[in-house]
């Protein structure tokens, strides 16, 4: 269990300042997580904000065994998956490429379906596969900053990696 943070406490009895406080602390980095997963800036700042009005409903239930990014990182995810759920499609902007020349309309027109592809895999993976890929190579976390997130061993991250990546060229595969 954490250490008590009197800010939540302040929050809980319903503090507005330090409720705005405990978002300020954690709204950059939830807003990364959110363009990552939704692709675009409105649909990002859509989601940002509809994970504040949860975290604003839930806080009384926050009980302290994780962090309070953990917390809110959790309630962003479970709303991006509630509401992406019938979709099934995640759009994770992946990494550009830095090459100085112009490619070609075939040649953008296949690396988007590549990405396509990558992003219909990676939607189709169970949630606990996916919030480790995201965390490994879009957030760039190192194993131990991973497990001190999810609140799991830093083995069980590898092994939930190892099985995703599997998993990810299983479904490429077909």
């Amino acid at each position: 269990m954490l250490r008590p943070d009197p800010l939540i406490a302040k929050a809980k009895e319903g503090d507005l300042e330090a409720f705005g406080k405990l978002l300020s602390s954690v709204e950059a980095r939830l807003f990364r997580v959110g363009l990552i997963l939704c692709g675009e800036r409105e649909e990002a700042k859509d989601l940002l904000q509809e994970t504040f009005l949860a975290i604003y409903q839930s806080l009384p239930r926050f009980s302290g065994r994780s962090s309070f990014y953990t917390y809110t990182y959790r309630i962003l995810l479970n709303l991006y998956n509630k509401t992406k759920r019938k979709q099934r499609k995640i759009l994770l902007p992946l990494s550009e490429d830095t090459r100085a020349s112009t490619p070609s309309p075939a040649e953008a027109f296949l690396k988007e379906e590549r990405r396509e592809k990558v992003r219909e895999a990676i939607a189709r993976l169970p949630g606990r596969f996916q919030e480790v890929i995201i965390l490994r190579y879009l957030e760039e976390l190192t194993y131990q900053q991973i497990a001190n997130q999810l609140q799991i061993k830093e083995g069980t991250v590898k092994s939930r990696l190892f099985k995703a990546k599997r998993l990810l060229a299983k479904i490429l595969k077909t």
